[in-house]
């Protein structure tokens, strides 16, 4: 009795740390913004706490603005609570 025997594939895992889609904002994006409140236009990329400088325009992913606008996009108007109140923000670009 023959059998055939086709190998079972590996699977690979694929790691997206620090790629962003254009369409979503993830970990690695550089997102613009209006603060609708202000009406400032803010733009940062969002990084690892270690790596995070907001006045150079790296914002961590952990922070409360990075945690609100996670998983959001373009044209999105996004609320992030703060002690001075709630700020929304829309979401203008995402890179």
């Amino acid at each position: 009795m023959s059998s055939s025997h086709t190998p079972t594939p590996t699977p690979t895992v694929a790691d997206h740390t620090g790629v962003a889609a254009a369409d979503e904002i993830l970990f690695g994006s550089t997102v613009s913004f209006t603060d609708r409140r202000s009406g400032r236009d803010q733009t940062f990329r969002l990084v690892s706490s270690e790596r995070a400088e907001p006045q150079s325009g790296s914002l961590s992913v952990d922070s409360p603005v990075a945690v609100a606008l996670l998983h959001h996009r373009v044209g999105d108007l996004v609320e992030v609570s703060t002690p001075s109140g709630t700020r929304p923000l829309l979401i203008t670009a995402i890179q």
